[in-house]
């Protein structure tokens, strides 16, 4: 039996190969949220807006988590946005982002992290959203 460590020894129990569509309108604040999450080893799929979101979710884009933020340009901010992907995909975790202060509260229920969030934040909020066991609608 050899001394070395097997690559399946060494990967974390949580080794963040989930997928995430993230949907932010800013685009600055989009490439930095997902360079975080690829970093952190997780699949990323960007979308700038609700209307860009819900069409990759009809065409049948897999993912593990909805990360959105709530406040967005057109008809259908980011909580909105979170009920229909919930209603096209029963169960699938959100965790929503916002950097308007009064809006926070504002976050029927889901997870919620603030903006400007920094690196170790957002792993752990993300891993804790995704490690949860699924509950109802």
């Amino acid at each position: 039996m050899s001394d070395e460590p097997s690559p399946e020894r060494d990967l974390p129990l949580d080794d963040g190969r989930e997928s995430i569509l993230m949907v932010e309108d800013n685009a600055e604040v989009r490439l930095m949220g997902a360079t975080l999450l690829e970093e952190a080893g997780f699949e990323v799929h960007q979308a700038g807006d609700a209307d860009e979101a819900l069409a990759l979710v009809r065409e049948g884009l897999a993912f593990d988590l909805l990360f959105t933020d709530i406040v967005m340009p057109g008809a259908m901010d980011g909580l909105a946005l979170a009920a229909e992907v919930r209603r096209l995909r029963p169960g699938i975790p959100v965790l929503l982002t916002t950097g308007w202060g009064n809006r926070a509260n504002d976050n029927a229920g889901l997870e919620l992290i603030g903006k400007p969030y920094r690196s170790p934040d957002l792993m752990r909020k993300v891993r804790a959203v995704l490690d949860r066991p699924e509950r109802p609608i």
